[in-house]
């Protein structure tokens, strides 16, 4: 069965005419992209104009507020909302569109402007970096129901939710998110993240854990010591590691990759498969299809745990498939299809 259809709206090729049907809410998080979002305002309210007749930009003064946003646009029945930023960004967005598990508003559209350092989620839509064709993508792009993760962790203050759209994290890629996040990131996303990683790797403490998974083939379990576990709705995470190649974000499962215990020398090459598409072709590596992941500690190491490229808490966790939760616009391909359900 094929889905997917495109908004009602289409632009003929080299015609100057714009988006009239739909209004869109751009949220800004100006400190994306070491400043680039908020230095870029006036490009991006040019560029809005050109692709929409009826659109709203709003600029994030604190962590959060890009939920709060969000939730206020389903509210005031806006048919699009973009997050303009970087990974980070997106999870506030989406987790703004999102009330138990489930769209807020199930007409409301959301989509991303990349302007982050890393854009991982923007890889997995295929949209691009480029400011106007980015726009071109929120305003003409195909519209799929789109599944999203919900996870449940420990917090500062104790058990919290909270929704994610691209890949979670547990063990070492966790403490890798934690220090890129720490750095510049002038270098860009893949350069952090690859530093990141290797300076993770060499000091970091494999946790036991207890890891039991809903797979397509029932109930599977598995346990030792972790050194990473990605849990992936999308295709991209950490600056480019292509860690759901196989999958897709409508096919109600997530990709679970993980990583035991090995060598240093295991590790730096299982490293550079991370990147290149091809970890499933690493050994010792053990991955599944999903539904419903949950880890305990089985030891008294820490277990790092990021969503979307945030590290919100620890675990244990627990991570369960919202299958067709929200409508996301990208430049999907247009035979994407999933099975019939």
């Amino acid at each position: 069965m094929s889905i997917g259809q495109p908004n009602s709206f289409r632009r003929p090729i080299d015609s100057g005419a714009r988006n009239e049907n739909e209004r869109i809410r751009l949220i800004v998080n100006p400190r994306a992209g070491a400043g680039r979002a908020g230095g870029g305002l006036d490009a991006l309210k040019r560029a809005a104009d050109r692709a929409f007749a009826n659109w709203d930009l709003t600029v994030t003064e604190a962590p959060g507020h890009a939920s709060a946003l969000a939730k206020e646009a389903t509210e005031q029945n806006f048919d699009i909302v973009a997050a303009v930023g970087g990974d980070g960004t997106c999870n506030e967005v989406v987790n703004g569109l999102i009330q138990n598990g489930r769209a807020r508003r199930r007409k409301t559209v959301f989509t991303v402007i990349p302007m982050g350092t890393g854009g991982d989620l923007s890889r997995t839509l295929r949209i691009p970096r480029r400011l106007g064709d980015a726009l071109w993508i929120a305003s003409t792009g195909i519209t799929l129901p789109t599944d999203i993760g919900l996870s449940t962790l420990t917090g500062p203050d104790g058990d919290i939710q909270r929704a994610f759209i691209n890949v979670a994290g547990f063990g070492a890629n966790g403490a890798v998110v934690a220090a890129a996040n720490q750095r510049t990131k002038r270098l860009g996303g893949r350069l952090t993240f690859l530093l990141a990683t290797l300076d993770v790797l060499a000091n970091y403490q494999p946790t036991q854990v207890q890891v039991t998974l809903e797979t397509e083939n029932g109930q599977k379990e598995w346990s030792g010591p972790l050194i990473s576990g990605f849990v992936a709705n999308g295709a991209y995470c950490g600056g480019g590691m292509w860690v759901g190649k196989k999958g897709t974000m409508q096919d109600g499962y997530f990709d679970i990759t993980l990583i035991p215990a090995a060598s240093r020398a295991r590790q730096l090459r299982n490293a550079r498969r991370l990147f290149d598409g091809n970890i499933h072709k690493a050994s010792g590596i053990i991955q599944y299809k999903a539904t419903k992941i949950t880890i305990e500690r089985l030891d008294q190491h820490p277990l790092p745990i990021d969503l979307d490229g945030e590290t919100p808490g620890v675990g244990p966790a627990t991570f369960e498939i919202a299958p067709r939760a929200i409508q996301v616009r990208g430049g999907w391909l247009p035979q994407i299809t999933i099975p019939k359900t």
